[in-house]
């Protein structure tokens, strides 16, 4: 594994993007790693970001740590084994959306009742246009149990 310490200056930007996008403050030595040829920010050497499209995200650990409050999707327990295979979050499995998300943002989904975290992805739909009908409603760019998260945490 090629670990790299993100110097002072990027450090800081990357602290404060995240901050910025999601009221959420994260301190610490942050390292870059390539893992299946995607960037994973390690912050204190715990798996909380990824590069993604040029933009910092929380990896699904991030999310199990840090809780942000925004951006949060719930799917029914139906729609689970379909997440954790990597496919993208379709909107008749979606229970309910944060209605302040917009196309493009940074989202979580989380399984209903007990609210575990089981992906991150970027919004296709505003939030208020996530649930009822036919079609894609978040591109799933990370799961539990995909490499990422098998790399850091099953031995």
């Amino acid at each position: 594994m090629k670990r790299q310490r993100l110097r002072k200056k990027e450090a800081r930007r990357v602290a404060e993007e995240i901050r910025e996008n999601f009221g959420v403050e994260i301190a610490g030595e942050i390292d870059r790693v390539e893992v299946d040829g995607r960037s994973v920010l390690l912050v204190d050497g715990e798996p909380f970001l990824l590069e993604y499209d040029g933009k910092h995200y929380f990896t699904v650990y991030g999310i199990m740590k840090l809780r942000p409050e925004n951006g949060m999707i719930v799917v029914d327990e139906g729609a689970v084994k379909f997440v954790m295979n990597g496919a993208d979050i379709m909107k008749p499995g979606i229970v309910e959306a944060d209605e302040n998300i917009k196309e493009g943002d940074f989202c979580y989904v989380v399984v209903e009742k007990k609210l575990t975290p089981l992906a991150v992805g970027v919004a296709l739909v505003d939030g208020e246009k996530m649930t009822g009908e036919k079609g894609k409603a978040v591109k799933n760019i990370h799961h539990l149990n995909d490499r990422i998260w098998r790399f850091f945490f099953v031995k």
